[in-house]
């Protein structure tokens, strides 16, 4: 699933009020790739004493043709939105614990989205 900005943003609000993140300010942004500081699908950059978070989605025209996995917008934004609750218990990046951490928010943003499309996730 691909979004437009305003659908983003729509979507956004949507999955805010499921994963009762309504107090965070967030801002989404669609972005090339020029522009993100990961060569992921999307990434998430916050201030937790603040509650406030930017959310950066790639850019379709940026999407590699070879890659195995599908662009979906709207699992990247939820798997972005869950990196909020875990924030607190971030750990420092490539050790066991991250991988970890970012293989239970890939598996429950899957889950999530295909429970809201009413499509089997197994």
């Amino acid at each position: 699933m691909i979004l437009s900005q305003d659908e983003l943003t729509e979507k956004c609000r949507l999955w805010q009020r499921r994963l009762r993140l309504q107090d965070w300010d967030i801002v989404t942004k669609i972005v090339r790739a020029d522009d993100m500081h990961s060569d992921g699908q999307g990434e998430c950059m916050w201030v937790i004493e603040r509650k406030e978070a930017i959310i950066k989605l790639l850019d379709p025209v940026d999407y590699s043709p070879r890659s195995p996995f599908e662009q979906d917008h709207e699992r990247t934004l939820v798997h972005e939105l869950l990196h909020l609750h875990f924030a607190p218990f971030t750990a420092k990046d490539g050790t066991p614990e991250d991988v970890a951490q970012e293989q239970a928010i890939q598996c429950l943003a899957k889950a999530l989205v295909a429970l809201a499309r009413g499509e089997a996730s197994g």
